[in-house]
Parts: structure tokens; C-alpha cells; sequence
């Protein structure tokens, strides 16, 4: 009987002490649901005697959904994701409320907001392999980036895309595009050769890009100029006995482009542009419809050679088996040389042609760093090493890589 009382009284105290207390709710904050209306989130409770549940699914728990209550105005409850109305979200000032409470304590309770996550950078721009010739159709990209980092890139005219077609405004040239495919005109000599994009987010004019592009001729031209580039570091020897490996040799820098200078003319009847590019030691040249005209100039700096590794550390004086050397720290990689200065001379009726020069002039880049020489070997000291010491030598610290 007395046993009776007292698992009565047991039961009594737990029951007390596993009384729910409190009550939150974790949203998946760094996904897209305001894109395509599926928000997982999950629900944690804490109880009086200090312990926590959470719900299944989402946060991995193992509390059942059944002793909660969740309400969501703007959403339907799907397990542990809510299938977001958008336009309901949008309507509530971007904001989503989620409600949850405790079935057997409903005033165990909470609210959650969830507001959409301002669009920080909207950018345009054609498809990799979508080449703007004259009198072609194109259907340029968009793509967005959010403040919670969440990235979507679409074609303006895909029917599909999660983003509602009135939030962007596309303009080719000065003209509103609605359909988000734009077809380019026919050449015109007398017309520029070069077209922009625009896209705004609509009602923040802040939040725009602007690009241009040059139409593609038929006749594509890559005129290259070579830049020497720095050498590669060799690498430092080992270090003598007892001594720290050298420093490792830095990689060479690559050489800086030399000037490129190019010259634009036309003949009377202007159906022939002639275009030369030199640099001094090379020289392009090529006589190319106008209709046909499409150049790039590739003239970058050297790039710069790697730095050799550090020195190994010596090893360990027979006398002295902790005086092993330290690795030598890798040597710097060599810098990258500047792109060239690419100068234009032009006769007044082929200026029109000198922006669809696509110039690349970038820096070379730089080399990379040396890596660290190894650590020297410890000595056994007057015994004979072991098997595993031979397989698996103790070393001194290796060398730090090159600095970058």
C-alpha cells in the first residue's frame, strides 16, 4: 500500500515537472518560400523541469504534432512546411504570421512574423551560348538576389518563372519590353551597332542595372597578343643538419602588355571597314563588311609564376635528436603584369563601329604561393629507430605556405 502512495506521488511529481512552459517556432529564414510558397518550419517546446521537444521533420524531434495547434492566415498546414498564398503575404504588407499554442495549454503560445526579405541587386543579361547578331531573337536574363542571400536567375519570357512578371521592368534601348524577347533589327549602317538592356524593379528606381552589348557580326574576329609570363620559382634544398630550411625563391612577375593602338577607316562607297590592331611587335590587320564586323581584343598582362616551396629543415644532430629544423616558409608568387593601354584612331564615319570593339586588357593574375618546406626528422638518439619511427619519423614544424 505505502508502495502504491508513493509511485502515486512519484507519478504526480513528474507529471508537475514536465508541464509545458513555453512554446517557439523555427522558420526555414534562409530558403526561398517567398518564391515558390513552400516554408518548412518547426516547433520547439520547453517545460517547466528545463527540458525541450521539437517537432518532427524540419528540426528532427520527436514531438508530435498532435499536441499543437498552428494557424496561419496567408498558408495551409502540410506536415512541418506551409504552403504559402503569396498574394495574401504580399497583401499583409510582406508579412507572413504563423500562430502556434498547446493543445492541452493554450496559453502556451506564440507568434511568429516572417516579412519578405527586401531584393538587394537585380542585374541583366544574355544567356552564355546566345550569341546577338543582327535581326535575331533574344530573351535576356534576369537575375536577383535577395538580402537573405537566396539567388534566382529566369528568362524574362519564361511563363514558368516564380517572380510576378509585373515586379520587373525589361527596356531594350529606350522601349518597354513586355514579353521579355526582343527582336533585334535588321543592320542599318547609318544606325548604332550597339544596343542597351535595362531592367528595374518596379516601384524602387534605385534598384536597376543597365548593360550594353555589341551586335555580333558574322565575320567574329579574336585578334590575341601574347604577354610573357613570370617564371616559376625552384624549389629550395634541404637545410644541413640541425639547421631551418631556407626560405622559398619568389616567382618571377609577369611582364606588363604593351600598348595596343587601332586604327579604323573606311572607303568612299563604305562597304568596306578596315581595321588594324598593333601592338608594335605583332600586327592584325583585315578588311571586313561593315554589316559583318564583329572584334575582340585580347591583349592581358603576364601572369605571374608560382613561388617555390621552402627548404625541408635539417635533421637532427646525432648528439642532439630535438635540434631537428623548422621547414622554410614558401616563397611569394610573383605578381600579375598590367593589361595594356588599347588606344583608337578612327575616321569620323567609323566611330560608330569603335564600341563594338570588345576590349579584354585585364591584369594577369598572380602566382601562386610557394607551400612550406617540411619540418627536419628527430633523431632516435643512440638507439636504432624502430620500425614505425622509420615509416612515420617524427619532424619539426613545417614551413608556412607563401604569402599571397
Amino acid at each position: 500500500m505505502l508502495n502504491a502512495f508513493a509511485s502515486c506521488i512519484a507519478y504526480a511529481f513528474v507529471a508537475q515537472a514536465a508541464q509545458p512552459k513555453s512554446i517557439r517556432i523555427y522558420p526555414e529564414l534562409d530558403g526561398h518560400w517567398f518564391l515558390d510558397g513552400k516554408l518548412a518550419f518547426g516547433c520547439e517546446v520547453s517545460y517547466s523541469n528545463g527540458g525541450k521537444r521539437r517537432t518532427p521533420g524540419y528540426l528532427n524531434g520527436n514531438l508530435s504534432w498532435r499536441e499543437l495547434i498552428v494557424e496561419c492566415e496567408q498558408a495551409l498546414l502540410h506536415g512541418d512546411e506551409l504552403l504559402v498564398d503569396l498574394y495574401k503575404v504580399r497583401q499583409n504588407k510582406n508579412t507572413l504570421v504563423l500562430r502556434a499554442r498547446h493543445r492541452d495549454n493554450p496559453k502556451v503560445e506564440t507568434t511568429f512574423e516572417i516579412k519578405i526579405p527586401p531584393i538587394q541587386s537585380i542585374r541583366v543579361l544574355l544567356p552564355e551560348n546566345m550569341e546577338p547578331f543582327y535581326g535575331a531573337r533574344i530573351e535576356p536574363l534576369i537575375s536577383l538576389e535577395w538580402a537573405n542571400g537566396v539567388r534566382y536567375t529566369y528568362k524574362a519570357a519564361e511563363a514558368s518563372a516564380l517572380v510576378p512578371r509585373d515586379s520587373v521592368e525589361l527596356y531594350f534601348n529606350a522601349n518597354r519590353v513586355y514579353d521579355g524577347a526582343i527582336q533585334l533589327p535588321a543592320f542599318n549602317l547609318n544606325e548604332p551597332h550597339t544596343f542597351s538592356l535595362s531592367v528595374l524593379w518596379a516601384g524602387r528606381s534605385m534598384l536597376h542595372d543597365v548593360q550594353s552589348f555589341a551586335y555580333r557580326g558574322r565575320d567574329h574576329r579574336v585578334w590575341k597578343f601574347k604577354t610573357i609570363s613570370g617564371a616559376d620559382a625552384r624549389r629550395q634544398g634541404k637545410a644541413p643538419t640541425g639547421m631551418d630550411g631556407a626560405e622559398g625563391f619568389y616567382g618571377a612577375a609577369g611582364a606588363d602588355a604593351y600598348e595596343v593602338h587601332v586604327c579604323l577607316s573606311m572607303n568612299v562607297d563604305r562597304t568596306q571597314l578596315a581595321v588594324t590592331a598593333t601592338n608594335g611587335f605583332k600586327t592584325f590587320t583585315r578588311i571586313f563588311k561593315p554589316e559583318e564586323f564583329s572584334l575582340e581584343i585580347v591583349a592581358l598582362g603576364g601572369d605571374g609564376g608560382d613561388g617555390g616551396r621552402g627548404g625541408e629543415g635539417g635533421p637532427a644532430p646525432f648528439d642532439d635528436p630535438y635540434r631537428a629544423g623548422i621547414g622554410g616558409n614558401g616563397g611569394r608568387g610573383g605578381r600579375g603584369g598590367k593589361g595594356a593601354v588599347v588606344t583608337f584612331e578612327s575616321t569620323p564615319e567609323c566611330e560608330a563601329f569603335i564600341p563594338c570593339i570588345i576590349v579584354n586588357n585585364a591584369d594577369g593574375t598572380n602566382g601562386r604561393p610557394g607551400q612550406g618546406g617540411r619540418g627536419g626528422v628527430f633523431s632516435s638518439g643512440y638507439g636504432v629507430p624502430t620500425f614505425f619511427e622509420m615509416l612515420f619519423p617524427s619532424r619539426n614544424y613545417d614551413g608556412a605556405p607563401g604569402e599571397e
